[in-house]
């Protein structure tokens, strides 16, 4: 052969080796992960199975087969959106792919886009006038519409085409049983467990009729049946325990979800399971410790590390929910459920635009997410920005108009925002949802009260009663209703029941020495004094408000001596306590002696100068004097000694505040104050003082509202809210209060200002 000829051979069989053998090696790498991944698909290993697939799409990425093979794994391991994704790749590759249509179908239905399902289903149709799967979701499209005849016209006809078809069978029971034909839908529902018999599906549903029409023990049958022609799956044990929890024979549900963990001992559900039911039946322990297994067998399983972490968080463990949140974002930073319970977990911790932060990011990426909205709602609240706060509830409810929650928190904002007919339609709307809540009369009845519409808030109190009799807050708000309008005779025997149920609640206690004070019944005030200190033996705080209460009691009968010993026994229990100090300066300036006073606590100080209550007293007493630099130095005294005195704290809050420009000082102070005790509305009220000094209005506004839910008729709170108003620019709000605080007393500190204000405003 000659050299040329040589070379010309070369060429072609390199030319074949290069391209027919080189396409053929592709196809059968190609296959080759085709067939892995199927293996691994059939064994239930999907993660195996979606890298063979994706290896093969590597080579060949428009394999419209292999697409549809990645995209049922995806459905597998719960990646909808990515399973959508490759479903609608191959519909766009080939437009006339009946498999994708049908499974884009099925998308789109349950997404509640109708228009999309019927048009992928009228294009199956056309090719296929008999496919079982389009013609089902047609069926399925018309009963969402209402179109109950022509759904049960097309089920009907799907049963002639396989008269053994579950999903049709199905169906039609469940037009049968709306129609109330309860025969002809159990017939066909047994029709489904004879034609559905290597399905696990048709009894569990016939077991679920049967539960509907309250035939129990029919209902046990079909399950034990279920269980007992699959011993291999885990599920129907645990519809098994579901059914005898739901009948509250709770042996035989941990029965049944102890079995479910033996069949699968190695995967997190069932487990996971069997720690609800401990969870439900407050068997903390044994859920935790179940909860943590669960959690271990995987560290990779987010979705067991998540119920762990979220158990935790209702649980107050709020250090190791944290931690465990923590190390799920490491892995998984973007992960929607883990951002959220972290958000949760910051407003918690008051930590509230932190929280506002992770919740603006997920709104972006999640805008039709209901729980956000909500707390985002928690969070605007928490850094004062009601208006924010009710946009924010506002959208939740328009994303999801049974959520409760939202409207209650909303009601909650109107009424502070003075708002009362908005706060009774949202509480209207909740108590048409469900009438059963507690929450949502009481908010309407206050809201009532405001209206003055004293029928309806009496009605809304006495439903209270009616559905938590054994909580003594319906009592309490129909007895203080009954008190205001001095109904005294039906208010006391309110308030025994209450204090009956829970005899530690102040407000119960001081609403009862309040009615017989102001019915002079002094023998009976104190008896009830006496009475409660019983109550609250082991607790010094409460009874040195007790100590209080019972001073002011003498001070209606002016017996100073009297009340001036038993405020020094409340601030003996409790140099913590506020009212006292206020209470005793007040004496003393009546008497005049204060320098009698003054040296009382000098005396003290100078046998312990360790000692901090001496020095808040002898503050308390300067300032009265209009000394406030001395009194100035006492205060730093006693928070240099005792660094969480509330008292010194807010006082000398209260007088940077308003003598001083260290307004960031004043307001570090009032948080230290408020942080021991929230609930204390002369804290509140310096904490609003500091921030409307700062110019923090909104603030301001919404400590002061918290503050008047404690103490409504203060004309100082009253002036203080009018100030901050103004400050915001709602000037007729501001004069609404400025006025209302005139109104209880138009010669309290700062009347004249207020009038000032007032005249300016109406200018």
């Amino acid at each position: 052969m000659k050299t040329c000829s040589k070379i010309i051979l070369v060429i072609f069989i390199t030319l074949i080796t290069c391209t027919g053998f080189g396409c053929a090696n592709k196809d059968e790498k190609k296959a080759a992960h085709v067939k892995k991944g199927d293996e691994y698909f059939d064994a239930r290993e999907y993660k195996k199975a979606e890298i063979e697939y994706k290896n093969a799409l590597q080579i060949d990425n428009k394999d419209t087969a292999v697409l549809l093979k990645l995209g049922d794994t995806f459905m597998k391991t719960g990646q909808l959106k990515s399973a959508f994704a490759l479903y609608s790749s191959v519909e766009k590759l080939d437009p006339e792919n009946i498999e994708a249509l049908v499974k884009l179908s099925r998308f789109y239905f349950l997404d509640k886009k109708l228009p999309e399902t019927q048009a992928r289903i009228d294009n199956i149709l056309k090719k296929d006038p008999q496919n079982l799967d389009a013609l089902f979701l047609k069926g399925q499209v018309l009963i969402r519409k209402n179109q109950i005849e022509d759904g049960r016209i097309v089920f009907e006809k799907i049963l002639e085409i396989q008269n053994s078809h579950v999903g049709a069978l199905h169906a039609m029971a469940a037009i049968k049983a709306g129609q109330k034909k309860f025969d002809e839908a159990e017939a066909f529902l047994l029709k489904a467990v004879e034609s559905g018999k290597d399905t696990t599906t048709p009894r569990n549903v016939l077991a679920q009729f049967y539960i509907l029409r309250k035939q129990l023990d029919k209902a046990e049958e079909q399950l034990h049946l279920s269980a007992a022609e699959h011993p291999e799956n885990p599920g129907h044990q645990i519809l098994l325990g579901n059914f005898y929890l739901r009948t509250k024979n709770f042996q035989e549900a941990e029965t049944a979800f102890k079995k479910a963990v033996e069949i699968q001992p190695d995967t997190p559900r069932s487990m996971v399971i069997l720690a609800g039911f401990y969870n439900v039946t407050d068997q903390k322990d044994k859920a935790l410790e179940l909860y943590r297994k669960a959690a271990a067998l995987d560290s990779e399983d987010s979705n067991s590390q998540m119920i762990l972490a979220r158990f935790l968080y209702k649980e107050k463990k709020i250090d190791e929910a944290e931690n465990l949140v923590a190390g799920i974002l490491k892995k998984r930073p973007k992960l929607p459920d883990a951002r959220m319970l972290k958000s949760e977990i910051l407003i918690f911790q008051k930590k509230y635009q932190d929280a506002l932060n992770i919740l603006i990011a997920l709104e972006k990426e999640e805008p039709n997410a209901h729980r956000v909205q909500y707390f985002k709602g928690l969070s605007y609240i928490g850094i004062g920005e009601p208006n924010q706060a009710a946009s924010a509830l506002v959208k939740a409810v328009e994303l999801k108009p049974e959520y409760t929650q939202a409207r209650l928190l909303m009601s909650e904002i109107y009424l502070r925002q003075h708002a009362y007919d908005l706060a009774v339609n949202q509480t209207t709307a909740v108590i048409k949802l469900d009438p059963k809540i507690y929450r949502a009369y009481m908010l309407r009845g206050n809201a009532y009260v405001a209206l003055k519409k004293i029928k309806e808030a009496e009605d809304d109190y006495k439903k209270m009663i009616e559905i938590g009799s054994d909580n003594p807050a319906g009592y309490y708000r129909l007895a203080y209703l009954k008190s205001a309008l001095r109904q005294f005779d039906q208010a006391a025997p309110l308030l025994e029941k209450a204090w009956s149920l829970n005899n530690k609640l102040i407000d119960v206690f001081t609403l009862r020495i309040r009615n017989a004070v102001v019915q002079k019944e002094f023998d009976t005030a104190h008896a009830l004094c006496t009475q409660q200190m019983d109550a609250f033996t082991d607790n010094n705080n409460l009874k040195a408000l007790v100590h209080s209460t019972r001073a002011n009691i003498y001070l209606a009968q002016k017996d100073m001596k009297q009340a001036e010993s038993e405020l020094l026994k409340a601030v003996d229990l409790a140099p913590d306590y506020l009212s006292p100090y206020g209470t005793l300066a007040k004496i003393y300036l009546s008497q005049k002696n204060i320098e009698d006073a003054k040296k009382q606590y000098l005396t003290m100080i100078e046998k312990n100068d360790k000692l901090a209550p001496p020095h808040m007293l002898l503050a308390v007493l300067l300032e009265a004097e209009n000394k406030f630099d001395d009194a100035e130095t006492h205060y730093r005294k006693a928070l240099e000694i005792n660094p969480n005195y509330a008292a010194a704290a807010n006082n000398l809050s209260f007088y940077l505040a308003s003598r001083t420009d260290k307004f960031d000082e004043a307001l570090a102070l009032a948080k230290t104050a408020k942080a021991l005790y929230p609930e204390d509305p002369s804290i509140m009220d310096t904490m609003g003082f500091a921030y409307y000094k700062k110019g923090l209005y909104g603030n301001a506004v919404a400590e002061f509202l918290d503050c008047l839910e404690k103490q409504p008729n203060h004309p100082i709170i009253r002036y203080h809210l009018g100030l901050a108003y103004y400050g915001k620019g709602e000037k007729q709000q501001a004069l609404k209060e400025l006025s209302k605080a005139l109104e209880l007393n138009d010669n309290f500190p700062g009347a004249s200002d207020a009038k000032k204000l007032i005249e300016e405003i109406t200018q």
